[in-house]
């Protein structure tokens, strides 16, 4: 059996786009995915199963493969279609040879292979891969229905193909696993040593009561304006990962040296480095990443910029194995007898007025605010739920910019007006709320205009359009309706805190959230007579 054809996937791609029905979805990819296996023998040719649920999903097993939006639009060809129907074997194979191109004249080479690529393709083709080299694969078939399409095609409980997700964190591996190995492939996924996993989150609670109202019993640990890490010890070898999963061993020489001090052989340990003044009060985040940021001269920025690191959770202890089933309630216990001098603030309470006071504290001591943690809840990785909340002093959105305006007078050559999109978790595309051009320093101006032309992806005479992943935390004074834009909603007074490179698009503030958040503001708001 030759490999499937890129025209039948881009065929399903088509009528999943074309559908609002959720089961409709899911029942069309889960029959694509059966059709990369042999008949009668559950195994696929090739990589088949792998390549069809990372196509779909908008990821290649390549990665990054070094081509921008002007690469391709110089490879892009008109007319008829040239040579074989191209299979997804095919398309693989040439992805591998332009992400290996490299040194001079790698970039012509690039481009000439994309051209033969493109040749090969008809036009709905030809458009498919060029967003998928983008990234910008945005047809209905996003993680969640691709998750449950595997669990059908596969014949498995939904819950075991998303908990395999979570620990593989490669959409590929994991639906060729279900589908050729059953439970028992599945069952090799886990966490382990020195294999990151997606890092749980958290949801906005309004206030503290609302946080007690939820959780009854919490506790509450001061919420750093840090960058989240996750440590693995194993014996001598350390490694140390960012929340997006990112190697940072070698930059952070402090924290290895902390954790090979621990009377522990084997840990998993997540926690927050951040930038201290001689006083014990944060720098600015941006100091902070600064520093995670820098690769070379090390020691010499970890004298300038020394970090300290703070723990909040075990996920893995040797003689124990994996935590993250266990309540909160024992992980954190057992992370109190290993490492009780580098422990978060903490206050578990049922009353009020006492975390009042400790959220007082934390904002005195120059921190964002603090987080309520359920005592009986698991680890829940990769997951936004509501057993951790974060609770800050001032109401704010993690959103990602869509656009962006060319500014005037002094702002002239830079690009300025934020156009604002909060992700909709149902489809996985972004729903515009509004732009803003507050909040933005010269410095901030020059560092976004070089962001955003680097994700462009078209333009007009007044608009630069760019690929959705860049990532701001947005201040405002509340969510008011407004007939301008698609959810019916805006945000008022929106003003930029601060970027945030530490996170990515899929992490962004739901479009569903701002809907809650408009709700309960309504609900609050005096009757005017």
């Amino acid at each position: 059996m030759p490999s499937m054809r890129l025209a039948r996937l881009v065929e399903v791609v088509a009528k999943v786009r074309s559908t609002t029905k959720k089961t409709e979805k899911i029942a069309l990819l889960a029959d694509l995915l059966r059709q990369t296996l042999r008949p009668g023998s559950g195994q696929s040719q090739g990589k088949d199963t792998e390549l069809a649920a990372l196509y779909l999903s908008g990821a290649r097993p390549q990665g990054k493969i070094g081509v921008g939006w002007h690469m391709i639009q110089d490879a892009m060809v008109e007319g008829p279609t040239s040579g074989e129907p191209l299979t997804l074997a095919e398309v693989d194979r040439v992805f591998e040879a332009i992400a290996g191109d490299q040194g001079v004249g790698s970039t012509e080479r690039k481009i000439a292979r994309l051209r033969r690529l493109f040749a090969q393709a008809d036009p709905e083709e030809r458009r498919f891969l060029a967003r998928l080299v983008m990234g910008e694969i945005r047809q209905g078939a996003l993680e969640g229905l691709l998750l449950d399409a595997i669990a059908k095609a596969a014949g498995l409980p939904a819950t075991d193909v998303r908990r395999a997700m979570m620990f593989s964190g490669n959409i590929g591996e994991v639906a060729h696993a279900g589908l050729e190995e059953g439970a028992a492939g599945l069952s090799r996924f886990s966490l382990r040593l020195f294999t990151p996993v997606a890092p749980m989150l958290a949801n906005s609670a309004e206030d503290v009561k609302d946080a007690l109202e939820r959780l009854e019993v919490a506790a509450f640990e001061f919420k750093l304006d840090g960058a989240r890490i996750q440590v693995h010890r194993g014996g001598d070898d350390v490694r140390i990962f960012t929340r997006q999963l990112q190697d940072v061993t070698e930059r952070l020489p402090e924290v290895v040296e902390w954790i090979r001090a621990l009377p522990v052989r084997e840990a998993v340990l997540e926690g927050e480095t951040i930038a201290l003044r001689p006083d014990g009060r944060p720098h600015p985040f941006q100091v902070t990443m600064r520093r995670l940021g820098r690769i070379k001269d090390v020691e010499t920025v970890r004298r300038e910029i020394p970090l300290s690191s703070f723990f909040f959770d075990c996920l893995y202890l040797e003689g124990e194995g994996p935590l993250i089933a266990r309540p909160y309630r024992q992980r954190i216990d057992i992370l109190t007898k290993i490492a009780p001098s580098s422990l978060l603030p903490r206050l578990v309470t049922h009353d009020a007025a006492e975390a009042e006071g400790f959220l007082r504290r934390a904002l005195d001591a120059g921190h964002e605010g603090i987080m309520a943690k359920s005592l009986i809840a698991p680890y829940v990785t990769g997951q936004r739920g509501f057993h951790w909340l974060k609770l800050k002093a001032a109401v704010t959105l993690d959103l990602v910019v869509l656009a962006a305006e060319w500014g005037h007078g002094r702002r002239s050559g830079w690009l300025s007006n934020l156009h604002l999109g909060a992700r909709d978790s149902l489809s996985g595309q972004f729903v515009m709320l509004g732009k803003t051009f507050k909040g933005l320093t010269d410095e901030l101006l020059r560092w976004q205009s070089e962001k955003l032309l680097a994700l462009e992806v078209s333009r007009d005479e007044w608009t630069v359009y760019v690929r959705p992943e860049l990532v701001v935390e947005i201040a405002f004074s509340e969510i008011q309706e407004s007939p301008r834009y698609p959810a019916g909603l805006a945000l008022r007074f929106a003003r930029v805190k601060r970027y945030r490179p530490d996170k990515s698009a899929a992490e962004a503030d739901t479009i569903q959230t701002v809907t809650a958040l408009f709700h309960k503001q309504r609900a609050q708001e005096p009757v005017r007579h």
